[in-house]
């Protein structure tokens, strides 16, 4: 019995062994793919990270993918057949001297023949022979050019001349290797998505209910506080955010030209100094006075207010400011009753609105005995988001939106600087569905409108269970 387990372990062990070498080789050979030296921007796709994803999240919830249609699944197999040799990594790219909306890429042919069949024969491309081995889609934004080893294509919704960049990169002309490249540090990382351009590194990973998002970027729009604080506010809010930071000079005087009104992004610029937090707490009850008319005994149209009941947000907004000159403006405006300190109606439409200052802070909330607290504690992020799409779908009203959000939980977003005029941001986006991969859960979600696009559906079904 010994001997039989030893053998069954020593038989385990090697599989891993091929299972993690087949893996680290396709890897090392994904970081010897060839990008266009002009390249600026590239996108890089783990297709294994991805794969070895997906097939755990199947291991631990089989039920979450059931429904898969096997009558005819060999067909259909057949029929999602390229042709081509999936790589370990599939690294999209914009070119210099091309549009940033114009993305690059190429790929080897692994079945000539299956390729072509694919090209000429596939419903949802629709491709247009245009010459010997260049092929382009009716509306002209996809262009594929290929010989008997490689495919290039390009796609660009704004529809550029690109055979001549495709040329180049199926000759290999003007080529360096992905690892020897500007772009070397996408090799090493494991992350599922991850892009990087002169002023930025993000980074996407697609589990189980969640989706992690990072971005390290130049910043040009704000100076970050030194020591970042902020108000303490309710952990169980709806909606909560704040911001701890100067925008830079440049920006401000830039946007000094516009044409000022009460909402606009001048007044924003010209009163805010440094701080501005947002928190939507619940639901309240707000009474309105709404004018209405009937006729009395001598049939004559009098003019009758009547009060109406409505539940709205309960909605605060805090801001460090220079609260004099932002009170007299409001008032000169004709935007504040100073006796009641309500916003006028006229200006903002939505909400009752009512309005406090302080020693340089102020204060918008539909509570008209809203607290203003201006205490706050330390953070290492000069800025937050917080959105509980489980709240949120209970206090909109509106089904519509409900609906469409009623597959997101939660959604955080934090920002710090990590050294001059450089930020990062990180944001985490769950699900409802915590059993279930979140980039499957986003492919459910867009479901309808893939099928309408690319017929998704006559190639491949697969049912997935909430």
């Amino acid at each position: 019995m010994k001997k039989f387990l030893k053998i069954t372990a020593a038989i385990v062990i090697l599989l891993l062994i091929c299972y993690f070498g087949f893996f680290k080789l396709r890897q090392i050979r994904a970081s010897n793919i060839s990008i266009p030296a002009s390249a600026n921007a590239v996108l890089k796709i783990n297709v294994d990270g991805l794969y070895k994803t997906l097939a755990l999240s199947y291991v631990k919830h089989p039920d979450q993918y059931s429904g898969l249609d096997k009558k005819g699944i060999k067909e259909k197999i057949d029929g999602l057949n390229t042709g081509l040799k999936i790589p370990a990594n599939i690294y999209i790219y914009t070119l210099k001297g091309k549009a940033k909306t114009t993305l690059f890429s190429s790929f080897e042919i692994a079945d000539t023949s299956a390729f072509n069949q694919f090209i000429s024969k596939n419903d949802f491309l629709k491709l247009t022979k245009i010459d010997a081995g260049f092929f382009e889609s009716k509306d002209s934004t996809l262009c594929i050019l290929f010989n008997k080893t490689t495919v290039a294509l390009a796609f660009s919704p704004g529809k550029e001349k690109v055979k001549s960049a495709l040329k180049e990169i199926l000759n290999q002309k003007n080529t360096v290797k992905i690892g020897d490249s500007k772009f070397n540090d996408l090799v090493g990382l494991s992350d599922h998505v991850s892009f990087q351009n002169a002023e930025n590194l993000s980074k996407i990973n697609f589990t189980d209910g969640k989706i992690n998002f990072s971005n390290e970027f130049i910043n040009k729009l704000i100076d970050p506080a030194p020591q970042p604080q902020h108000r303490v506010l309710n952990t169980e809010s709806t909606i909560c955010m704040w911001l701890n930071g100067k925008f830079k000079t440049d920006l401000t005087k830039k946007n000094q030209t516009a044409n000022p009104s009460f909402l606009s992004k001048y007044n924003f610029l010209r009163f805010y100094k440094d701080y501005v937090d947002f928190e939507w707490a619940n639901t309240i009850k707000q009474a309105d006075t709404v004018i209405g008319y009937e006729y009395n005994e001598d049939f004559e149209r009098v003019e009758k207010k009547i009060i109406q009941e409505k539940k709205i947000p309960s909605i605060s907004i805090n801001m460090s400011a220079n609260n004099r000159e932002l009170s007299n403006y409001l008032k000169s405006s004709n935007a504040l009753d100073q006796s009641t300190g309500k916003i006028s109606r006229t200006i903002f439409p939505l909400y009752q609105l009512h309005f406090k200052s302080n020693d340089g802070n102020i204060q918008f909330s539909t509570l008209q005995n809203a607290k203003f607290d201006l205490k706050r504690e330390s953070s290492d992020d000069f800025f937050y988001l917080k959105v509980d799409f489980n709240k949120l779908t209970q206090q909109v009203p509106m089904p519509i939106i409900a609906n469409n959000l009623k597959a997101f939980s939660k959604l955080e977003v934090r920002a710090k600087s990590i050294g001059k005029d450089q930020i990062k941001l990180e944001s985490e986006l769950l699900f409802s569905n915590k059993e279930i991969n979140s980039l499957i859960e986003l492919v459910k979600i867009s479901r309808g409108g893939l099928n309408g696009s690319l017929n998704l559906s006559s190639s491949l079904d697969i049912s997935i269970k909430r």
